[in-house]
């Protein structure tokens, strides 16, 4: 199932450099291995956006908790499954 994910940073707090560099790594990481399938940085600098793929809520949270700003309580996630549209269900 597709899940499309907003991801807030806590952006008052500073971010070193290595912190940074160990998110973007692990979030190659996480789209090397299928779960997210499309990411973009928010215009607004806060965040992120991506498309994930999994089962159920509960996994999308088990693998966004591993992201070194989630293990650094720098994030916070808006989650909310997909299903494909009607109109192309009824095939429009």
């Amino acid at each position: 199932m597709k899940f499309f994910v907003i991801a807030t940073r806590d952006i008052d707090q500073e971010v070193d450099q290595t912190l940074m560099d160990a998110e973007a790594d692990h979030a190659a990481l996480l789209y090397k291995n299928g779960f997210v399938r499309e990411i973009y940085s928010r215009t607004d600098g806060k965040g992120a956006m991506l498309i994930a793929e999994a089962e159920n809520e509960e996994e999308v949270m088990n693998q966004l908790s591993t992201l070194p700003f989630a293990k650094a309580n720098l994030l916070t996630f808006q989650i909310y499954g997909a299903a494909p549209y009607r109109g192309f269900v009824r095939g429009i």
